[in-house]
């Protein structure tokens, strides 16, 4: 069944004189709803709800009249502001939302908490909240008790801390895999799905079974680089068959611990990506005294080893694409946005958090190639990252509506998916007061996922 949304402006009043209604909605709501307005009416903001009567009024179709003390009783700011509304008359609830918990880790200060690494884009949901309609917040978890919530919302140019209603729906951004891992989260976890509160990307994905669940469908193995656990005898057999290769924690990002062993002249060259813009290399004389060297590195972190594939370089950069796709209001895979990675000059890898810069696809693959090729690659670019996603939320637990899918090309032109992100960055393309597609894209699931809440699995 379709919901029918709107959107509505709710207006604080503090004229009302009645002690028994405290809304006040127009005369031409009231008949496209078919809302009996002798029964009390059920108003459901997130987790709280409030049971008032209510009274016609002469006011355009898209605004409803708050009583002053209603936004006391629904924990939100007492403001003039935008929502999303629906009208259920089986059970005579009018739901507004939705009401949007950015779960992450942050610390706090006297002047105001710091978001990490998402801190901007968590004002840049806010300003497309507030003009779309809807609520929005963050929290960690910690902020999380059994009888209420607090967080931060946006108000009077700043982050203010307030008691606030438990939400429609959560993304989670939280930095820690040990925080995502541990009983605590678990257990929040359970609590949620007791109270039919969604959460999506609630998990980190390992390199390791992202590869297992692609590998998998036999149609999508053209596209994947030869990947195995790493041990002495895998290291041995690829560095065999191969003239280099990667080694990748399966739990690493933003490009760091990534060993590149290059097979030259009977000495491997090894180049360590680090957390600087500064690669450190060295050189062993076989595979046995490589490994060696590794063992203390394997008593810290799972490697994965992988064939590394010869992909396009830009300027004798290495060069890889960025393809940002999120679930859309209809639950199905879209491509919100592309970019092109080149790495920081001397390094092998384009992350852009260890300096790597940005261009626009279609650009740098005409200059590769020619406009035509261009065209076409980035179009199958594009149509891969979708099955990739397809197949990698459909075989994962939990919910997934946003993932990041690294891609390269080859020499050759051949595609190669080489990651697969549930918590991609939000620092490309940011620019000072402008909304971003990926940003709308998470607001467009979000509200899907709260209106949706009778669907919740």
């Amino acid at each position: 069944m379709t919901i029918s949304l709107i959107p509505i402006t709710i207006i604080p009043d503090k004229m009302f004189h009645s002690s028994d209604v405290w809304l006040n909605i127009s005369h031409s709501l009231i008949n496209y709803w078919d809302i009996d307005i002798k029964k009390p009416i059920k108003i459901s903001v997130g987790g709280n709800q409030v049971i008032t009567m209510i009274e016609g009024a002469a006011i355009t179709k898209d605004e409803i009249i708050f009583e002053e003390g209603l936004f006391e009783k629904l924990s939100i700011p007492m403001q003039e502001s935008q929502w999303i509304a629906s009208f259920s008359r089986s059970n005579h609830t009018l739901t507004l939302g939705p009401v949007i918990g950015i779960l992450t880790d942050y610390t706090e200060s006297e002047k105001e908490p710091h978001f990490r690494s998402i801190h901007a884009f968590c004002k840049e949901m806010h300003d497309l909240v507030t003009e779309v309609g809807g609520f929005l917040f963050v929290f960690q978890l910690n902020d999380w008790k059994d009888t209420a919530l607090t967080g931060y919302y946006f108000l009077n140019n700043q982050w203010q801390k307030a008691l606030l209603p438990l939400p429609t729906v959560i993304y989670n951004r939280i930095h820690s895999r040990r925080l995502e891992a541990s009983h605590l989260f678990e257990t929040f976890k359970a609590k949620l799905k007791g109270k039919q509160i969604w959460i999506f990307n609630n998990h980190f994905l390992s390199k390791e079974i992202v590869h297992h669940l692609l590998y998998s469908e036999e149609y999508m193995k053209p596209y994947l680089p030869e990947t195995s656990m790493l041990t002495e005898h895998s290291l041995q057999v690829m560095l065999n068959k191969y003239s280099s290769i990667f080694i990748k924690p399966i739990h690493g990002s933003q490009g760091r611990n990534i060993i590149k062993a290059i097979n030259e002249n009977d000495v491997l060259q090894i180049k360590i990506s680090t957390g600087t813009n500064k690669d450190r290399t060295f050189q062993f004389k076989d595979p046995i005294q490589f490994y060696q060297w590794l063992l203390p590195y394997l008593e810290k972190r799972t490697y994965l080893i992988q064939q590394a594939i010869p992909l396009m370089t830009y300027k004798s950069r290495q060069l890889d694409f960025r393809i940002l796709c999120h679930k859309n209001h209809q639950n199905t895979w879209k491509v919100t946005s592309s970019v092109a990675r080149l790495s920081e000059d001397k390094q092998f890898v384009s992350n852009i958090a260890r300096g790597g810069e940005l261009m626009k696809p279609i650009h740098i693959l005409s200059i590769l190639s020619n406009r035509e090729t261009a065209i076409q690659q980035l179009k199958f670019m594009k149509e891969l990252a979708i099955e990739a996603c397809s197949l990698v939320s459909q075989m994962s637990d939990g919910i997934i509506g946003e993932l990041g899918v690294d891609i390269g090309v080859d020499e050759e032109g051949n595609l190669w998916i080489i990651e697969i992100n549930s918590k991609p960055s939000k620092n490309f393309e940011a620019e000072p007061n402008k909304i971003r597609p990926s940003a709308k894209a998470l607001l467009e699931y979000c509200t899907f996922l709260s209106f949706n809440k009778g669907r919740y699995e």
